[in-house]
């Protein structure tokens, strides 16, 4: 361990923590997401749906949050909670992705 660099421990505890802020914030989009699909269920044909659109919105959210958070982390020198960061959250924002394009 270098000096500056957090301990292995409070690696893992950071990495326990944004786990959980992750998995919170992936459900709250998937809940929107899922609300907006059953309201399109019964809105009138000529309307657009809005849930590829709430898709997409999720999508960015959760790339955006990849980006900032997980590069902090890196910069910081919380490697691997940054690289769990980037890999999760870019892969909610790849299944966000995919349900935009389904339609």
């Amino acid at each position: 361990m270098r000096y500056g660099e957090p301990s292995k421990g409070f690696q893992i505890a950071a990495g326990c923590v944004w786990l959980l802020v992750d998995a919170v914030l992936t459900a709250c989009l998937l809940f929107r997401y899922g609300m907006s699909g059953w309201a399109d269920a019964y809105d009138d044909p000529v309307n657009a749906p809005a849930a590829p659109a709430e898709a997409r919105r999720a999508a960015w959210i959760l790339l955006g949050t990849a980006v900032v958070s997980g590069g902090f982390l890196l910069v910081r020198h919380y490697w691997v909670t940054g690289v769990l960061q980037l890999l999760l959250l870019g892969a909610g924002a790849g299944m966000f992705v995919v349900f935009a394009e389904r339609g």
